[in-house]
């Protein structure tokens, strides 16, 4: 089992340094179309939280790094490393590889990881931590003239032990992701997952998000797969097989290989299985030395130096035991193209004539020999990048040649080169707009479109029992100069397409946010195939159920505040002057009140007890010369019982609680108001003392 969890471990380094020079290739196709070197800045992250002892018990990570990084051409590349668990527990800034030494420094960096025990006090994964470390690294040191890639190696998703801290974690993921986007920075992810017990979901985001690839490790079952997609992903050649077999009764095994004579820089032998003698045999059949690395599950051997033909490879073990053998090439194909006319302007009455030359590094290929195992395509595109005819290329004097004698309309050109176990396609050229007529043809005149904000920035509230959607239209992003029309197409996204969102049309809907920033890069290309790129960052916010909580306290204190406003302004005002008077025993007794609104109790005017309850009975304002007297107990007023008196301003009444009692109460109400009549306005009665 061990040798098998092994040899997908295996397999998928070796694949991920096919994606890593892959990455590096279309890099260096965007920017030169003859570049055919690959070199690269490459950090790898490798997981050590606690549970990694028990996808990968027996460390077979280290050893797999340690082959990952012999694969590597063995000059001008540059490598860096992180641990991580809980928080980055150590890192190597990339550093200048140009020789095995090189690679063991940071190697050695990852294993003391392991050989010091430190996995067990680190429990958790801080994804979000480790690769925002290792994106820092990346922009700030290496060679900023290299592409730049994370090999990112982990058993699962973010954990960590506080909410708070699982949060930032997410956060710091979305902003590392982000970044890695905005420079072109790939994260190829691995997820060891020895006992299938891992989640793998956030590092195919991580993945995808960027660009790069991901793949799980479970079973050897997984390897041929796995290595047959990474490799032609990256450098468009094969792992070749050269052995899957057993030693024979001899205990020696005979494999050959053959190394083209163009676009091969180094040649690796890589040797899984327990071997006593290595013996490497030339074209010419004389004993050559080569480079080797070995640990205690295989042996790679690196050829640098060497004669194009048929090698001979000798392998001496144990009877009967296994042993596979797999070649890679690190290849330096490169083509150049040439196309006439020259301009960018053609005439339907010519055709275009196109030339391909190959490379091997910097030297070009100069004779019909040079050409032998490859093929050529040369491939059509319309004016939106989309391949509408191929058309096989010939050789002819030191390179692939071919004519095309297009229709009126806009195209891009290509050449796509296989063969050797190689792969190459040269950058596209273009757009040629093709004219009718023999007329003089000048340069074309056309205007690229233009993005009307860069970048869009989109801001999403998520609430709980609700969530949170945006809907973007594409066709709002850009404009064009021309008035052409304008076609759309979504380039990639850090978000899930059908999980996190749907396209309909030029309608993206996002309502789902495993990420709470992210973006995505919309492509508009116009009739005459120029185009401009527009990219649309969203902003997530997850409004929790504390946040909600808090936001309904503060609701209710506005809405209080509101109503108590509300209430207080619908209390009509007294606008005058109240006086009261309790005649009891010969006495009166009693003060003069100015309330400002509302109600206003008998017990605030001193009285002496008449038979009525004070704190029962008040006076109501009405905002009118007039207010009103509400008692607890029927009271005589004009001869009538009643609990309601109306007491008019500048007129004294005056009450009992039964007919003919002595125990008497004056009142009178005088009014402040406009329009009071001045002979009502006196002074409070204050003669019965």
């Amino acid at each position: 089992m061990k040798t098998k969890i092994y040899h997908s471990f295996l397999l998928i380094i070796l694949s991920l340094i096919l994606l890593v020079g892959a990455s590096s290739v279309a890099h260096a196709d965007n920017n030169d179309a003859s570049s055919s070197i690959n070199r690269f800045n490459v950090v790898v992250v490798l997981d050590a939280s606690n549970s990694m002892n028990y996808t990968d018990p027996s460390g077979l990570r280290y050893e797999a790094i340690s082959q990952f990084t012999s694969l590597l051409a063995e000059q001008g590349n540059y490598l860096g490393g992180i641990v991580f668990s809980n928080h980055v527990a150590a890192y190597q800034d990339p550093i200048l590889v140009n020789c095995q030494a090189n690679k063991d420094e940071v190697t050695a960096l990852l294993e003391s990881v392991m050989s010091n025990g430190v996995t067990a006090d680190m429990g958790y994964t801080n994804i979000g931590e480790a690769l925002s470390k290792a994106v820092d690294m990346l922009l700030t040191s290496g060679n900023q003239d290299l592409p730049s890639v994370i090999v990112f190696l982990s058993d699962g998703n973010t954990e960590m032990p506080t909410a708070e801290e699982q949060t930032a974690s997410l956060t710091s993921k979305a902003d590392a992701i982000q970044l890695a986007r905005e420079n072109n920075v790939n994260i190829y992810s691995v997820c060891l997952n020895a006992n299938n017990k891992a989640d793998t979901s956030e590092m195919e985001q991580i993945s995808s998000a960027t660009g790069g690839a991901f793949k799980e490790v479970s079973s050897a079952e997984d390897l041929q797969d796995v290595f047959n997609i990474f490799y032609s992903l990256i450098y468009g050649t094969s792992t070749i097989t050269l052995a899957d077999d057993v030693f024979p009764s001899s205990g020696v095994l005979e494999t050959s290989f053959d190394i083209p004579g163009l676009g091969v820089e180094e040649v690796n032998i890589v040797i899984n299985g327990a071997t006593t003698n290595i013996s490497l045999f030339n074209p010419v059949g004389e004993k050559t030395e080569a480079s080797s690395v070995s640990s205690d599950t295989f042996t790679l051997v690196k050829i640098t130096e060497f004669i194009p033909g048929t090698w001979k490879l000798i392998t001496e073990g144990v009877p009967g035991d296994s042993i596979k053998i797999n070649m890679i090439y690190n290849t330096n194909l490169g083509i150049d193209v040439n196309v006439e006319p020259d301009s960018l302007m053609a005439s339907i009455n010519n055709p275009i004539s196109v030339t391909a030359t190959l490379k091997s590094g910097t030297i070009s290929a100069n004779s019909n020999d040079h050409y032998s195992g490859y093929s050529a395509l040369l491939q059509i595109m319309n004016a939106y990048g989309e391949v509408i005819e191929t058309q096989p290329m010939d050789v002819s004097d030191g390179a692939f040649a071919a004519t095309y004698q297009p229709e009126e309309g806009t195209y891009y050109l290509n050449v796509y080169v296989s063969g050797n176990h190689l792969e190459k396609t040269s950058a596209n050229i273009g757009p040629i707009t093709v004219s009718k007529g023999s007329e003089e043809i000048g340069e074309p005149v056309n205007s690229a479109p233009v993005p009307k904000d860069t970048p869009v920035k989109e801001t999403v509230y998520i609430w709980p029992f609700k969530g949170g959607n945006i809907s973007i239209d594409m066709t709002t992003l850009a404009s064009d100069p021309d008035n052409d029309e304008l076609r759309y197409q979504l380039v990639s996204s850090s978000f899930i397409e059908d999980t996190d969102f749907r396209v309909d049309g030029n309608i993206i809907t996002l309502d789902h946010f495993s990420l709470s920033k992210g973006s995505f890069d919309i492509k508009a290309t116009d009739t005459g195939g120029l185009s401009c790129n527009i990219e649309v960052i969203v902003t997530s916010y997850n409004v929790g159920v504390m946040a909600c909580i808090g936001l309904a306290i503060a609701a209710l204190i506005a809405l209080l505040i509101i109503g108590g406003n509300i209430w207080y302004w619908s209390q009509k005002p007294f606008r005058g002057t109240i006086s009261v008077q309790s005649y009891l025993n010969g006495k009166y007794k009693g003060t003069p009140r100015t309330p400002r609104r509302g109600k206003c109790k008998l017990s605030a005017f001193q009285l002496d007890p008449l038979g009525l309850d004070y704190n029962k009975s008040y006076f109501q304002a009405t905002g009118q010369q007039f207010i009103w007297l509400h008692t607890n107990v029927p009271v005589i007023w004009n001869g009538q019982n009643t609990n309601k008196v109306r007491i008019q301003s500048g007129a004294e009444v005056t009450l009992s609680i039964k007919e003919g009692d002595s125990k008497l109460l004056y009142v009178r109400f005088d009014s402040r108001m406009k329009g009071t009549p001045r002979g009502s306005r006196q002074k409070p009665n204050t003669r019965r003392r």
